[in-house]
Parts: structure tokens; C-alpha cells; sequence
């Protein structure tokens, strides 16, 4: 018999690479299995305890596997060194017989899976194994287990951590080698089968952070790459200590390695009042399933957290955890997980089910820290335990957003701000959200980006005109946030102007700019710390005030072997990051320069120093350098210099541009009898559906107004006879949107007639919940057709309460056809906040034509004003003709302008049919008014001629425009002896005779 360390057998005396099994580490299982589906249908066997009887002879592996009947599979792997090394599997599953001979079933997966994670639980024999032998059989034939303990794999494992940061931190990132690089991957692999779950976290972030700045134009943050080896160094130690002896607390053995928590070590909890605020579904690396719901103890104000973690390979047999977002658990009881909040909880009873009111949300805002200042605290506590998890889950009450450029800060009642991250995403979520009502609280997860406190928020409470609402805005973090320093933050010269933008104050920029020199000098190795490097970083530190931590980066370069500048350089880098917490900690502001956004309710910024007309809006937003809430501002001081009259006569193109609608919206509000007639105008008006809403929403503001104000009947009962003509039109025609902006104009009238109406607003709450199963189905439904049917049935009902989470199905579903379908829903729902959106799809079309064939149908069916130069550059392109003329066509009277300012530019689209169809389409009479007036504005020009033969060929699809423009021509042109004037007068004649 041989033992698991010994090199030959003694019975045949050849050598360990003929007789002995090559032992493999977790990150070569794919080299050696190839099919990366069988890798991970045999990670979850093995997982799943599905392995029996393990053992090894020589150069084979042996188990028996569980199977779907009572007898067990047998399985078996062979090893050969030489002509050169390789591993065949042989089982007696009949899937086996598909592989080929010695190819890997999921079975023989699962045996090598075992031999790279647990080696030493492979009994060895002196002779082969029938791999269904019993433990007492096997006995019988003298074996034994090997030697190495769980606890000298965790010593070796934190030994090579502690090696490769040494390794790295003298010769620096530049020194490694692509296979190095792979060996750091595999090596985090290694770790976490070794139960080391932190380092196994920090070394795969390592790796991949590594692997991603080998590309071509990759780099490696500075910054990330030493809070990395940072945390992962002084994790090693603390495991260290504990492995020499030193007890750790439950907390720090949940967080830092990990445990299988039995009932009796779990803390039990009872008369829980539970509201889930956030729910998410994700797979993991590994194969793993992880639904997570996150909730608030109303009672105590505390974060817990459901987590059901499941294999793969067992999810389609096991009942799934859904969202219990819509109630309140009362009285809900079970056992928590040690750990850091969230407190995972196991429940053992759910209690009685409410739906969530405004008492509860009440209690909720109650409950939430009191602003920006009380975070910062919580976070700095929670950042004191250096094993802690570098994001907590906080609920912060908030008065308002403050937008600065292209970043955003939640802001509480006393002008304190705390940094939002820069995410497009969260951007465009947020701004949806806004729409409905005003901040009252923020959930999310709290953590460091580059040094700046930062929230990233996944649900708000809102104040709207039913009351309290909770809102969901992105999904929780989950891995993407627990790679410290934070996970896409700016870096260098980055981070400071992102710093000065958020109102970080000098001091905190001089020290974040020092850090970050450190981490330079760190990723270039700790030997270029010279002290001509340190100088100028020694000097700053004490113009700040720390010339302790000076004095301990002056002492550095005076250690000659840079393996001894380690620990103090970690030492220093820590603590000069707390101190940079408190300095950057929330910002303050004067609201009193400050100035709120009209049509979004408590967002705030900066006084504009210009005020820009709405096409130079248009033009900057498309270039990028205008946010929206600026362009809202700039939007509402346009409009609201313009007279009763500018507002009601201009119907095209001002109504059909969905930014100014909110504007004329509240200006015609009060001016109910021009803003009645001006609607029917434009309701008459051969014009798109922008154009339409519009007018709807001011037929229904007037209505609302004038029965609260009590003192106009005449004009409520004027709007409300109109919208239940409209209501019954727009029922006809199944535009449901139209139809349900009428419906819940006539709701609040009612609701404002008679306030103590229980009735009225009872509706109104069920029909919000009904949305709201609706938006939750659209979300977390497990099947994509499901979620298809959710958001067509969203789409149908008409309401724009649901806007908010069609939008968050299109910018993060990962089904094609799923964001296909929110695209086209959030154009019936008329969501003009996304045309900007849709435009720069459509502007893309040459890299991605299927979105932008989403976007055409959008934009057409939207008709926004703001669009219609972007399909008329697509048409003049000759990208989908058919599908961008019939776009263009429904834009009606709001294209002809710009259709034929088009073809004045491009005189060849007057030949094209498509053109001359958009044209036909159109009244006879607005042709001729346009075709006509661009003739007379043009009267002396010296290309008038050529643009009379233009407009000659327009005309041509209308009688009466044909006459019309002829015979403007000939007066126009009459006396003109040019060429171009008399062939063009010609024209005109051959027309009027």
C-alpha cells in the first residue's frame, strides 16, 4: 500500500508519472474537459454530494455516481504520462456511450472535479478499485485516507497569496507574463475550493482585472490594482493569526471564509415587519442560481436579506423563491446568518401579508437615516472593521437630486449632498422615476468609487398626488461592487475633476491626488519609491496636517530591499484613505443658487448664465453637453416668455416637440379658454401623435384646474365634453394611451370635485395595483415570453405609470426580443423622454441595424419633432425606405418643412417616390401655403429659379398646389430673362395651360 505523498509504489518500483495520478488544480479542469457545459454539469454533481466511495490505484481514479435508478454508475479515470500527459473517463451511464471512447460524461467530469478540490479524500489502495466496493470493503483491503488537512490547504493557500502580493508589489504589474496571469486566475479558483471565500473573491477580481488590461488598448487602474492587493495582503495575515490560534468572530468567519451555519448557530428573530424593497436573480460564475430579496424591518429599521442559492443543476426540480414586493410581512419570524447587513435571514414564517399603504411607507421614511450627513457616519463606522464588506445597504431620507454636469448627488433638507455613480443607466431610471412624484427616501448600497462616498441607489420612495409610493430603480450590486476602491470610478487626473465637479473640497483633491500618485508608484513596483519620488508627496501630506503619515512614507526609500517597504506602504495607503473619506465625505451646497427643475419634482441646479433658444437645446443635447434637467430649464424659461397667443397660434411645431409639452402644458393650464381652443386646433391638425398628447394632457390640465378652482363651469364642462370625445375616438382607433391620459383626466376632475370621494380614488389605487403586478411580471418573470406578454399587456392598458419599468426592461432584459418589445411599448405609451434615446439608436445604424430598425417604428409611431432630421438623413441615406417613409409619413404636417428644406439641399430626393407619397398624404392646402411662402421668402434670391423647379415637381401631387406654386413662379420669375428663370417660368406655364 502506498501512501498519497509517497512518489513510487513499492511494488512495481516505476516512476510517480507512470504510476501516479497528476494532481490538478481547480483552474485546469478546463483544459483537461474541453465542454465547458459538462464542467459545470459535473461541478454541480460534485456539489451536490452525488459522488460515492472515492478512492485511486496507481494512475486511475474510481467513485460511483448517483444515477436516476437505484443501482449507481461506475465510474472511472485513467491517467497517462506519456507519449504526453492526458486523463480519459470511462462510466457505464448510457450518455458515456455518446462521448466516444474515453471522452467525459458529466459523471467522469465530477470525478476530476473531486480530484482537483479535495485530493485527500481519495482512498488509496494497493490494488483496483470495482469503484463499488463498500468503506468497510474497502477497509478490508488496507487503505488509507491521505493526511492533508482542510487547514494546511487554507495555510498553503494564504501562504501563496501573501508570495504573489510580495511578488508583485517589488517588480510591479508590467512584469507579468500571460501565463502568469492565468496562474493568478487559477489561483483564485484554488483558494475558494480551499474555503477561502475572501481572498478567493479578491484574487479572481485580480485576475480578471489583470486578463482584461492584457487587451490591446487595455490598462491597469492603479488604483483598483493596489486596494486589490491591499485588502487581499492583509487578509492573508488576519487569516494568519487565526490559523496560528487566533479565535475569529462569527461575522469575520462568515465574511472571511465562510461556513455552513446550522439552525442552533443562527440567531433567531421573531415579529418582523418586513418590506422588500429590492429583488434580484442572477447566475453566478460557477453555476450557481441566487435569488436575493432585500427588505426593511419597519419595526427596527434594519436590513435583511432572503438569499435561495441554488445549482444549476437542480433548479428546474426545486420551487423558486419570487419578489414580495407590494407587502408587508407582519409578525414574520425565522434565524439570521452571522454576518454584516444585510443580516441574511432563513425564514421560518412569513406572518400575515398587507398591502403596503401610506402608513407603512410612512413608517419606512420614518425609519430611514436622516440625510447625506448620517450616511457618511454609518458608512465611516462600518469602515472601521477592515474585514467588513466594502458596500452596506442604508435607506437615507432625501429633499431633492442635485444635478452638476454629468454627475448626480442626492441631497437632504440642509443642503448636504452624497455622491450618485456616473451611470448612463441610472441616469435614464432615475429620470423616470423623478417624473412621478418627489424623493422622500433612497435605498441602496453605499460603499467607496475612487475615493468619493458614494450611493447606488436601487429603490425610492416617492411623494405623488396619490400618496406615498415605492418604486424600484436598478437591481442590487450583487459581485460588481465588492472589488474595492470601487468598481468603474475615475482614476488620476479623472477623479479630480470628477471631484472639483461634485464640490469636493481642495484639501480632499490635493490627498486624493497624492493616493493616487502612490498607487502609481505601487503598480510600477515598490522600488521606484526614491526619494526624489517621495519628496514633493511627503511635503503635501504635511500642508495637510499629516505629517505623521508624512514622516512614514519619508522613511520608505531607506529600506533598500522594496519587499520591506510592503507592510508600512499598506499601512500608510489605509489610513490615508480614511482620512480622504472624511474629507470628501458629502459636499454642501447653497440651495439659494440653486434652481429647481420645472417638470421634474425636486430635482435641482445650477443657475443657467445664458438662456438658449429650443433648437439650440435640441443641437447641444444631441452633441451631448446639455443635460436634460438643463434643457428643461432652458425649455421653461422659452416658453414661458411667450404670450397666450405665440402659444396657441405656433401649434406646429411647438406642440409636437414632447420636451416643451410639459411647458405648455402648465402655461395653458391657466388659460383655459385659449388653451381649449388651441387644443382642438391641434387636435383637427393633420399631425403626429406628439402633437396629439399634447393636447390631450392640456385638455386635461385645464379640466383638473378649473374643478379645483370651482369658479369656471363653463370651462370644466367644455374640457370634460371633450374628453370623453375623446375617450370614446380614442377607444375606437385603439390608442390606448390617449384613451387612458382621458380616462384619468376625468378621474382627477371627479377626484377634485368631490375630495372625500373614497370611491373615485379606491379606483384608482386598484388600477395602480394592477399596473403595478403588471411592472413586476414584466421584470421577474422567469420566462421571456412572459415577460413579452406583461409589458404588450403594460403597452394596452395605456398607463404611464408604468413607464418607468418598461424603460428598466429595455435597458437592462438580456432577452433581444424582451427590450424589442419595451422599445415598441414605450412608444405607444408616448414616452417622449426616450426620443433622444431612439435617435441616437437610429444615428448608429450602420453598427447595429436591428436596433435601429426598432427605432424607426418608435420614432414614427411617437411623430416628435425632435426626431424628424434623423429619419430624413436616414431616408436621404436610402436605409430601409419603405420602413423610414412610412415612419416619416405619420409625422404628417410636422415633416413637410423639414422634408422639403431636405430636398432644397438634395435636389435628386424630389425624384424619388417616397418622397412624393409623404407629400400626398398631406392636405392639399398646407402644401400649398408651405410651397407657396418658401417661394415668396425667397423672392431676389439667385437660386430661386432652381428651387421654382423644385417646388414644381413637389406641388406636382396635388392639383391645387400644382396651380397654385405654377403660377407663383411665373409671377415671381416672369420678368427673369436667366436661363435657369425662363426654363422654370416655362415649366410653370406648361402647368397652368
Amino acid at each position: 500500500m502506498t501512501s498519497p505523498a509517497s512518489g513510487t509504489s513499492p511494488a512495481s518500483g516505476t516512476s510517480p508519472a507512470s504510476e501516479d495520478v497528476q494532481r490538478i488544480g481547480v483552474g485546469e479542469l478546463q483544459s483537461w474537459i474541453g465542454d465547458r457545459r459538462e464542467l459545470a454539469k459535473g461541478t454541480a454533481l460534485y456539489d451536490d454530494g452525488s459522488l460515492l466511495n472515492l478512492s485511486r490505484h496507481r494512475n486511475k481514479l474510481y467513485c460511483d455516481a448517483k444515477g436516476s435508478g437505484a443501482t449507481p454508475y461506475k465510474v472511472t479515470v485513467v491517467y497517462t504520462a506519456e507519449p504526453a500527459p492526458e486523463f480519459k473517463a470511462q462510466c457505464s451511464c448510457p450518455a458515456a456511450r455518446s462521448k466516444g471512447r474515453g471522452g467525459f460524461c458529466k459523471h467522469g467530469t465530477a470525478l476530476m472535479v473531486a480530484w482537483a478540490r479535495a485530493p485527500e479524500s481519495f482512498l488509496v489502495s494497493d490494488g483496483p478499485s470495482s469503484g463499488g466496493e463498500s468503506a468497510g470493503e474497502v477497509k478490508k483491503r488496507q487503505v488509507k485516507k491521505g493526511r492533508v488537512s482542510a487547514e494546511d490547504l487554507m495555510r498553503a493557500g494564504v501562504e501563496q497569496v501573501c508570495t504573489l502580493v510580495r511578488e508583485l508589489s517589488v517588480a510591479g504589474v508590467a512584469s507579468l507574463s500571460e501565463e502568469r496571469v492565468a496562474q493568478v486566475q487559477g489561483l483564485g479558483e484554488t483558494l475558494r475550493a480551499n474555503r477561502l471565500r475572501r481572498l478567493s473573491a479578491r484574487t479572481t477580481d485580480l485576475g480578471h482585472l489583470l486578463a482584461s488590461a492584457a487587451a490591446p488598448d487595455g490598462m491597469v487602474p492603479p488604483g483598483r490594482y493596489t486596494a486589490l492587493l491591499a485588502d487581499m495582503l492583509l487578509t492573508a495575515r488576519k487569516l494568519e493569526k487565526h490559523l496560528a490560534g487566533e479565535p475569529l468572530g462569527d461575522r469575520h468567519v462568515e465574511e472571511l471564509i465562510g461556513k455552513t451555519w446550522q439552525k442552533a448557530d443562527r440567531q433567531p428573530v421573531s415579529g418582523l415587519h418586513l418590506v422588500e424593497y429590492a429583488f434580484t436573480s442572477y447566475t453566478t460564475s460557477d453555476d450557481f442560481l441566487v435569488n436575493e430579496s432585500r427588505f426593511l424591518d419597519v419595526s427596527s429599521g434594519l436590513h435583511h436579506s432572503e438569499k435561495q442559492i441554488l445549482p444549476l443543476a437542480i433548479v428546474k426540480r426545486t420551487p423558486l423563491n419570487t419578489s414580495r414586493a407590494g407587502y408587508l410581512l407582519e409578525g414574520a419570524r425565522g434565524t439570521t446568518f452571522p454576518g454584516f447587513p444585510p443580516h441574511r435571514i432563513d425564514f421560518e414564517d412569513l406572518g400575515q401579508r398587507k398591502l403596503l399603504g401610506n402608513a407603512i411607507l410612512a413608517a419606512m421614511v420614518d425609519k430611514a437615516l436622516p440625510g447625506a450627513g448620517a450616511s457618511l457616519a454609518a458608512l465611516q463606522a462600518h469602515r472601521k472593521d477592515l474585514f467588513a464588506p466594502d458596500l452596506m445597504p442604508v435607506a437615507v431620507r432625501v429633499d431633492a437630486l442635485l444635478v452638476r454636469g454629468d454627475r448626480l448627488e442626492a441631497m437632504d433638507e440642509g443642503g448636504n449632498t452624497l455622491h450618485l455613480p456616473h451611470d448612463e443607466a441610472l441616469e435614464e431610471r432615475l429620470a423616470g422615476v423623478l417624473r412621478a412624484g418627489k424623493l422622500r427616501v433612497l435605498f441602496g448600497d453605499v460603499g467607496i468609487d475612487a475615493a468619493l462616498p458614494t450611493l447606488w441607489p436601487v429603490a425610492a420612495i416617492l411623494e405623488s398626488e396619490i400618496g406615498l409610493e415605492l418604486r424600484a430603480i436598478m437591481e442590487p450590486l450583487r459581485a460588481r461592487a465588492e472589488t474595492p476602491g470601487g468598481s468603474e470610478g475615475p482614476e488620476g487626473s479623472a477623479w479630480a475633476a470628477a471631484a472639483r465637479a461634485a464640490g469636493v473640497s481642495g484639501a480632499a483633491i490635493v490627498l486624493g491626488e497624492v493616493r493616487g500618485e502612490l498607487a502609481d508608484a505601487f503598480a510600477t513596483g515598490l522600488s521606484s519609491l526614491t526619494p526624489r519620488r517621495v519628496e514633493p508627496l511627503v511635503k503635501r501630506l504635511s500642508e495637510l496636517g499629516l505629517e505623521k503619515q508624512g514622516a512614514l512614507l519619508a522613511a520608505l526609500p531607506a529600506r533598500l530591499e522594496p519587499s520591506e517597504r510592503l507592510g508600512d506602504f499598506i499601512k500608510l495607503y489605509q489610513v490615508l484613505e480614511i482620512a480622504l473619506v472624511r474629507l470628501a465625505g458629502t459636499a454642501h451646497v447653497d440651495r439659494s443658487q440653486l434652481v429647481q427643475v420645472p417638470t421634474y419634482a425636486g430635482v435641482h441646479v445650477e443657475e443657467p448664465s445664458e438662456r438658449l433658444s429650443p433648437a439650440e437645446v435640441t443641437r447641444r443635447r444631441a452633441e451631448g453637453t446639455l443635460n436634460r434637467y438643463e434643457a428643461a430649464i432652458h425649455h421653461a424659461r422659452y416658453y414661458g416668455t411667450l404670450s397666450g397667443e405665440q402659444l396657441t397660434d405656433a401649434i406646429l411645431p411647438t406642440w409636437a416637440d414632447g420636451a416643451a409639452t410639459p411647458h405648455i402644458v402648465a402655461a395653458l393650464a391657466t388659460r383655459p379658454e385659449e388653451g381649449l381652443q388651441a387644443a382642438r386646433r391641434a387636435l383637427d391638425t393633420a399631425a403626429g401623435r406628439t402633437t396629439r398628447l399634447t393636447a390631450v394632457k392640456v385638455i386635461g390640465a385645464i379640466g383638473v384646474a378649473s374643478a379645483k378652482a370651482r369658479t369656471s363651469k363653463s370651462h370644466e364642462a367644455h374640457a370634460e365634453a371633450m374628453l370623453h370625445q375623446i375617450f370614446d375616438e380614442a377607444k375606437r382607433a385603439q390608442d390606448m394611451r390617449i384613451f387612458s391620459l382621458a380616462r384619468e383626466s376625468l378621474e382627477l376632475m371627479q377626484v377634485a370635485r368631490q375630495p372625500t370621494d373614497a370611491g373615485a380614488r379606491r379606483k384608482m389605487l386598484d388600477d395602480a395595483r394592477q399596473v403595478e403586478d403588471l411592472c413586476r411580471e414584466a421584470l421577474e418573470a422567469k420566462r421571456r415570453e412572459e415577460r413579452v406578454t406583461a409589458l404588450r399587456t403594460l403597452g394596452y392598458r395605456g398607463s404611464g405609470a408604468a413607464i418607468p419599468t418598461v424603460r428598466q426592461a429595455f435597458w437592462s432584459d438580456t432577452s433581444r426580443e424582451v427590450r424589442d418589445t419595451a422599445t415598441e411599448v414605450l412608444a405607444l405609451l408616448g414616452d417622449s423622454d426616450m426620443v433622444e434615446v431612439f435617435v441616437r439608436m437610429l444615428a448608429k445604424r450602420t453598427s447595429d441595424e436591428d436596433l435601429a430598425k426598432a427605432a424607426v417604428l418608435a420614432l414614427g409611431h411617437l411623430a416628435d419633432v425632435r426626431s424628424i432630421d434623423e429619419l430624413l438623413a436616414a431616408y436621404a441615406d436610402g436605409y430601409q425606405p419603405g420602413m423610414v417613409t412610412d415612419a416619416i409619413r405619420r409625422f404628417g404636417l410636422v415633416a413637410l418643412a423639414p422634408l422639403v428644406a431636405l430636398v432644397e439641399r438634395r435636389p435628386e430626393l424630389a425624384l424619388r417616390q417616397a418622397a412624393l407619397s409623404v407629400l400626398r398624404a398631406l392636405d392639399d392646402g398646407e402644401l400649398t401655403r408651405c410651397l407657396v411662402g418658401r417661394l415668396e421668402t425667397q423672392r431676389g434670391a439667385a437660386d430661386l429659379p432652381e428651387k421654382a423647379q423644385i417646388y414644381l415637381r413637389l406641388a406636382d401631387v396635388h392639383a391645387h398646389a400644382r396651380r397654385a406654386v405654377a403660377g407663383a413662379v411665373v409671377t415671381l420669375l416672369g420678368a427673369e430673362q436667366t436661363p435657369a428663370a425662363l426654363r422654370a417660368v416655362r415649366t410653370a406655364r406648361k402647368v397652368l395651360d
